[in-house]
Parts: C-alpha cells; sequence; structure tokens
C-alpha cells in the first residue's frame, strides 16, 4: 500500500509541475511577448512562486521515487512512471484547453494497455 501511494504521487506530483510550470509560461511569454528578453522571462519565471513549486513538486518526487525504487525491481516500477505521460495530455486539455485529438487520445489508451500488461506480467 505504501509504494503504490509513493508510485502514485510520483506521478501526481510530475503532472502538477508539469502543468503549472506549462500554465505560468503561458502568463509570463504574454508579458515578454512584446519585446522583453528571454533572460527577462527566464528570471520571470524562476521567481514565481507557482513555478518554484513546481519544482519543489519535482524535488520530492524524485524522493518519492527513491523510497518507491527501494522496494521495488525498477523494472516493474518504471513502467508505471508511463503513466506520467496520460496523465499530462489529459490535464493539459483539461485545464489549458490543449487540443487533444483522437490519434493522440487512442496512443495514451496504448500506453495504459502496456502499463497494465507489464503490471499483470509481474
Amino acid at each position: 500500500m505504501i509504494i503504490a501511494s509513493l508510485l502514485l504521487a510520483v506521478i501526481a506530483l510530475t503532472v502538477y509541475g508539469q502543468l503549472i510550470i506549462k500554465a505560468r509560461a503561458i502568463v509570463h511569454t504574454a508579458e515578454y511577448a512584446g519585446g522583453g528578453s528571454r533572460l527577462d522571462y527566464l528570471f520571470a519565471m524562476f521567481t514565481d512562486f507557482r513555478v518554484i513549486s513546481g519544482l519543489v513538486a519535482a524535488l520530492i518526487a524524485g524522493a518519492c521515487w527513491m523510497l518507491a525504487i527501494q522496494r521495488l525491481d525498477v523494472g516493474y516500477a518504471y513502467p508505471f512512471m508511463a503513466l506520467s505521460f496520460v496523465a499530462v495530455p489529459i490535464g493539459s486539455n483539461l485545464f489549458l484547453g490543449e487540443p487533444l485529438p483522437m490519434t493522440q487520445f487512442t496512443g495514451l489508451l496504448l500506453i495504459i494497455a502496456g502499463v497494465s500488461v507489464s503490471a499483470l506480467s509481474r
């Protein structure tokens, strides 16, 4: 149960980090569209508390991953990380309004199938 919670935390924190950084990138890109430099954009991003929270989430996800692979074979645990490749596009569609074409959705279903087969093969 603890190991499943750790894997879920890794995925959730990874997805959060990706989505919050993208959301803030949209905001800061609009702010600097009129001629700000890339350094101005990067400074704004690295001093944005929401971006920092995404980076901290990545750090915590890394710690959860280390604890998970302490108890699991990496060959078993790693395929579950592919679920972040499912959750991020779905989250970006729901929260950021990014398109999710049927071909991409089909690919996401294939990832889920692959993770399921990998988990069941153990």
